[in-house]
């Protein structure tokens, strides 16, 4: 069921009596959550009508035995049974062992007075499964896959109007490359932003994103390897030099180094084979837009190059930590080197 459409109908007081909310983006599957609570539970009895497990440390017959509990003092209850573990192909350690299959006779007559959310942050529910299957057919089932693209800027524009605050769509995009797809991590630079701006009817410029928008040390080492993709060494030294004076240890800014040209390896070897973006995430276990930007980078490498550049970072890794080369020397030459590896691809 889309998102919008379920959003919709829990405002016109229309509550399913089961929602099952499946995937990664764990910032859009607990808003949903922190509507139904809203939207379906008194405030002065929250406490009666309202509760919350775990599903790892909480029998399902137990849960489903709250769920079947009368409300007090109030004309809905609400169960949220978090980590559904039973609805993926995943087995995690747990305190009780479930027996999902308590949850069929449950489907096919659920009480009215109750709505029941069970949610897990898998990329997909296990279709084999018979449960799975008879939830799909009596429950909202909503995906929660991480945004991308389009999405993701319509997203923080939305996010933005939410702080009564507006931003032009080439900006949600400029903010998006800068901080990443983590919506958490949006979310508080837009609320730091309309603060910023003066709230109500404020706009979010480029000057305020320069001067406000934070960036993670591993987004400025993604930031300094497109800048030497790209063609630009003396940005991205100068970008490692902001990073060094800022006090950043060398060590971790090469490990992180490292793991970015992993990832562009990973993205050159896989991606002409046919898989999504998507797909590449969930195999890579990276947000749909890191592997966007990864691959935008890694056609600027053949996978030969890739290879010779994470075998020179694993001996640089060495002889820093041994004490055989200046730290800053070290970095400063390994740039150099994808500079170099990087003009040899344009050439060729």
């Amino acid at each position: 069921m889309p998102l919008l459409s379920a959003i919709r109908e829990i405002r016109q007081k229309q509550f399913a009596p089961i929602y099952v909310l499946y995937g990664p983006e764990s910032f859009l599957a607990e808003e949903f959550m922190t509507l139904a609570k809203r939207e379906m539970i008194d405030p002065a009895y929250a406490d009666l009508n309202l509760s919350v497990y775990d599903c790892t440390e909480t029998p399902l017959s137990h849960i489903l035995q709250d769920a079947e509990t009368l409300p007090f003092l109030g004309e809905h209850r609400l169960v949220i049974a978090k980590q559904a573990y039973f609805l993926t192909g995943s087995k995690p350690q747990t305190k009780h062992e479930s027996d999902p299959n308590v949850l069929i006779p449950y489907l096919e007559q659920p009480p009215s007075y109750t709505t029941l959310i069970l949610y897990t942050d898998a990329d997909k529910l296990d279709e084999r499964k018979k449960l799975v299957k008879s939830l799909q057919q009596k429950a909202r089932v909503i995906p929660f896959p991480h945004l991308r693209d389009s999405d993701l800027y319509a997203w923080i524009e939305r996010q933005a109007q939410k702080y009564e605050t507006s931003m032009e769509r080439s900006l949600a995009a400029k903010l998006a490359e800068r901080i990443g797809g983590d919506l958490r991590l949006l979310d508080k630079e837009l609320e730091k932003m309309s603060l910023y701006v003066g709230g109500k009817g404020g706009v979010i410029t480029d000057e305020v994103i320069e001067k406000l928008a934070s960036r993670t040390l591993e987004q400025d080492v993604f930031a300094l390897i497109e800048q030497i993709a790209a063609g630009r060494l003396d940005k991205g030294l100068r970008m490692l030099y902001d990073c060094l004076k800022t006090g950043e240890e060398p060590i971790r800014l090469l490990a992180l180094m490292a793991r970015q040209f992993r990832l562009l390896l990973h993205v050159r070897q896989w991606a002409p084979k046919g898989y999504s973006q998507q797909q590449l995430a969930g195999m890579l276990k990276v947000h749909p837009y890191a592997v966007k930007k990864a691959g935008e980078q890694a056609r600027y490498f053949s996978e030969e190059a890739l290879r010779k550049l994470l075998a020179i970072l694993a001996e640089e890794d060495f002889r820093m930590k041994s004490g055989q080369v200046d730290k800053r020397l070290a970095l400063e030459l390994f740039m150099t080197r994808v500079f170099e590896e990087r003009m040899k691809a344009k050439r060729s």
